[in-house]
């Protein structure tokens, strides 16, 4: 895989439903049934599942939504991207890093750190650490085949992760960034001027234009080049182009993220989506379309993505 840098610069907040579930069941066979941090009893990976082809899926901004309810999460929302990938066979495991963190599989095992506690405050690195430390504990030396969704600032975290971690042991097929801020959201830094409510704080600055985050994100892209030259990646971007995005957007973009900014590390495929990439609630205010979670197209683009990955 050869991730190719684009030219120019825009910036990003993004805005997501976070997902997680707070189920306390027990490893089958071992006897463990607490709530379970970073520990050696859990790198077992037979004992997450018998399925060889795991999707994690990382969302994104979204610090209003710790509550991990499977109905209310990005992911189970719209047309269930969550229950398709399940029902198409994949063990999916779904990253909760606001408040503890957890990743909840959809075989009914969760792993949880409870010495992480995220925040918006939380630095994206910081995230992208733990999604690291998590991931080779789960799953090192299992060589099972790995596929990854970022969504938005999940996007963020994701590449952060694959920068900073050689999991030669995972073997990583197929990486999706969907609509993710690599050259961030003018939104970002919008919202720092007017200090709106909820979506200031260190996430929110770490994706606005010119930050040392995405510039350290830029200039760590050999990383991705040397660790991973077998892995598939795609690229989704939103065309949409509400009305305010004429305003602070140049060239086709979804509300929060243009084009431009999404493509903008380079890919192995790109797929464009007139749908709104963000949220339902972006289409509440604009009236008109249809949310990225709501579009069918999408998750059929996902599954045929992930094809053959088994």
């Amino acid at each position: 895989m050869r991730l190719k840098k684009i030219s120019a610069i825009a910036i990003i907040m993004v805005m997501l439903f976070s997902f997680s579930i707070i189920l306390e069941q027990g490893i089958p066979g071992t006897g463990i049934n607490e709530r379970n941090s970073v520990q050696p009893e859990v790198t077992d990976s037979s004992l997450i599942s018998n399925s060889q082809t795991v999707v994690i899926l990382v969302h994104g901004f979204d610090p209003g939504d710790t509550s991990g309810a499977p109905s209310t999460g990005t992911w189970h929302s719209g047309v269930n991207i969550y229950q398709q990938l399940v029902n198409a066979g994949y063990l999916v495991g779904s990253v909760q890093y606001y408040g503890e963190f957890q990743i909840q599989f959809s075989n009914g095992y969760t792993f949880y750190d409870s010495s992480f506690t995220g925040t918006s405050n939380t630095p994206i690195s910081s995230i992208g650490n733990e999604l690291g430390t998590a991931l080779e504990t789960i799953f090192g030396g299992s060589h099972f085949n790995v596929n990854m969704i970022g969504y938005s600032m999940g996007g963020l975290v994701t590449m952060y992760m694959l920068e900073h971690f050689d999991m030669t042991n995972i073997n990583l097929k197929n990486v999706i960034f969907m609509a993710s801020p690599f050259d961030g959201s003018p939104l970002a830094g919008l919202a720092q001027c007017l200090g709106l409510s909820g979506y200031t704080g260190t996430q929110v600055n770490e994706m606005t234009q010119g930050s040392n985050f995405l510039n350290n994100l830029a200039s760590s892209l050999g990383n991705v080049n040397s660790y991973y030259g077998t892995t598939i990646w795609t690229v989704y971007a939103g065309t949409y182009d509400p009305w305010w995005g004429y305003v602070l957007f140049n060239g086709a973009n979804d509300g929060v993220v243009s084009v431009h900014s999404a493509t903008y590390f380079g890919y192995d495929h790109l797929y464009k989506f007139s749908s709104d990439i963000h949220t339902a609630s972006l289409d509440d205010f604009t009236w008109s379309g249809i949310s990225y979670f709501q579009d069918q197209s999408v998750a059929n683009t996902i599954l045929n993505n992930f094809a053959g990955s088994y």
